[in-house]
């Protein structure tokens, strides 16, 4: 049995302040410069801690582990009692791929901001097919009730086959992002984070963390073993796993690799990926 899913706790001795994202995806850098490079980001309404200010960028600890630098624009900074309330308020997922919050209830109506899959937003009013929601840094405004659910009913369903292939399916042919953990673009583990978190699951960054999540799965040559939602991980040795996938069944799997498609381990059979096929490791199965 490997390492439990992760249970995210904001909350940071070292802080010298606290943010939450105000804008759709916010970009972590490895370095406070924007030409660094792209290692991970950061959605809309997630609390993160702040350790230092440069440059025009603050260093803090993202919600899956992860480091870098966030630029100022990026995130409305609070003090851990701002963080609390905001945590504390009825508050709304985006589960639809794309959405937008405007300005009044309507169509044509300005917009405010964008929206991803996974953003978090404080629900306020709902009427007809609009309710209004308020941003991080309390700008409010007006969004289609079927592109949000209520965060706190997330854990409330039990994973099923019928959820993977729903969720998974909706992310289909979004193009490979290094570093990308949005639906404007996802890398292999990023993808597989974003299912799982509408899912109500918190998983590691990357793939070799990944793969110490949950149980390891035996299979044969034939898959038996595995089933819908199992984790894949590929490499060329258990200690340099470079790609995740989530398994479909039926010798299918889903995975972001140019853009995110199905490909199978069924020599013969439609969209046979032979490489990934000889270059498989191991399988956890998480839920």
């Amino acid at each position: 049995m490997g390492a439990g899913i992760m249970k995210w706790d904001w909350a940071h001795k070292d802080a010298i302040a606290y943010g939450i994202v105000a804008i759709s995806v916010a970009n972590m850098r490895q370095l406070p410069v924007f030409p660094s490079e792209l290692v991970d980001q950061v959605l809309l309404g997630t609390v993160v801690p702040v350790f230092e200010e440069q440059n025009g960028f603050y260093y803090m600890l993202n919600r899956d582990g992860h480091w870098g630098w966030l630029s100022k624009p990026s995130l409305q900074i609070t003090d851990a009692t701002g963080a609390s309330a905001w945590e504390a308020d009825e508050r709304a997922i985006c589960v639809a791929n794309y959405g937008v919050i405007r300005s009044a209830p309507r169509d044509a109506a300005p917009a405010i901001s964008d929206l991803v899959a996974c953003a978090v937003l404080k629900n306020v009013t709902a009427n007809g097919q609009y309710c209004q929601v308020e941003l991080p840094d309390g700008r409010r405004g007006f969004l289609e009730k079927s592109l949000i659910r209520n965060e706190s009913t997330l854990g409330q369903s039990t994973i099923t086959a019928e959820a993977i292939y729903r969720i998974t399916g909706q992310f289909l042919g979004i193009p490979y992002l290094w570093g990308g953990t949005s639906s404007k673009g996802f890398d292999c583990s990023g993808f597989v984070q974003t299912v799982f978190r509408l899912l109500n699951l918190d998983l590691p960054r990357n793939s070799r963390q990944m793969a110490e999540v949950g149980e390891t799965i035996s299979f044969d040559n034939n898959l038996a073993g595995l089933k819908t939602g199992d984790l894949l991980f590929f490499g060329n040795t258990l200690r340099r796993i470079t790609h995740v996938a989530i398994y479909l069944g039926d010798g299918q799997f889903i995975h972001a690799d140019g853009t995110v498609h199905i490909d199978s381990l069924q020599p013969g059979a439609e969209g046979y990926n032979e490489y990934r096929h000889q270059t498989l490791l191991k399988a956890q199965r998480i839920f």
